[in-house]
């Protein structure tokens, strides 16, 4: 009952493009996750690329890029059922698909000794802006999915 009465309690402090955001950022990740359990993964990476093609490009806050990556980050956390690392990645390019030098990489991790892992994240300018992880773990990039 307590965590119930803090997501409340966060949600009220919202504001009302935090709200739409949030809600974009749930429906998103859903329709993703469907998306890549239904689809032939060639087939989804069409509808994806002509969902995301845009002609347009526009600088966005950085406040609201915080704001969008924190939304697809709590929403994918709080929904019933396994969102890792792609499908947030996915409806981070989705949301964010205006702004210009924003790139969607996947990568192995570099570890002899463990099994081979995958992980998927998105940069803009060379940052991540989502999914980072520790500096004790070494991604080698081998995809960027334009």
């Amino acid at each position: 009952m307590g965590t119930f009465k803090h997501h409340i309690t966060k949600w009220n402090k919202l504001s009302g493009e935090g709200r739409a955001i949030f809600l974009k950022a749930a429906v998103s990740l859903v329709l993703i996750k469907t998306g890549l359990m239904v689809l032939p993964f060639g087939t989804f990476r069409k509808l994806f690329h002509w969902l995301c093609n845009s002609k347009s490009t526009r600088e966005i806050s950085q406040e609201r890029i915080d704001l969008t990556v924190w939304a697809i980050d709590t929403a994918a956390n709080l929904l019933p059922m396994e969102l890792l690392c792609l499908p947030r990645a996915l409806a981070t390019k989705y949301l964010l698909r205006k702004v210009p030098a924003l790139t969607l990489e996947i990568g192995i991790e570099v570890n002899p000794a463990k099994k081979f892992e995958a992980h998927a994240w998105v940069e803009k300018n060379g940052s991540v802006i989502m999914g980072n992880w520790p500096e004790s773990v070494l991604y080698q990039r081998i995809w960027v999915w334009k």
